[in-house]
């Protein structure tokens, strides 16, 4: 039988009561698109941002105010990864003032935390 329903539909067509829900659901697949592109593991991308979220607001609302839209010393030196793309579309790395040339210990072509997979024991 038919129900007549409010609520909100996000773009894949998940449906949602409250329109907050669906919104972060939004954003969510949309930082997990961004994530596939750069690479990065969603899953630890999602714990970093959880558990620095009261940082990273923090960080935005301060910003908001600023008339300056910048942090750092100089010229923009904010990684601006969607146009750090070298010749054919490759990712190139940015450098930064504390890159070292020859580490003694680890392996360079390690992946990061964000690229790893987490283990859980469930």
């Amino acid at each position: 039988m038919p129900k007549q329903v409010n609520g909100y539909l996000a773009a894949d067509g998940t449906f949602f009561e409250h329109e907050p829900e669906c919104t972060r659901y939004e954003f969510t697949k949309s930082l997990e698109r961004l994530c596939e592109t750069h690479e990065l593991n969603f899953e630890n991308f999602i714990q970093v941002l959880n558990t620095w979220h009261q940082q990273i607001k923090g960080y935005y609302n301060a910003d908001e105010a600023c008339q300056s839209k910048q942090t750092h010393d100089g010229p923009n030196l904010t990684p601006d990864f969607e146009s750090a793309v070298g010749f054919l579309g490759e990712p190139t790395l940015l450098r930064t003032e504390g890159d070292r040339e020859n580490i003694a210990s680890g392996d360079k072509d390690a992946p990061g935390f964000l690229e790893q997979q987490i283990r859980r024991n469930i």
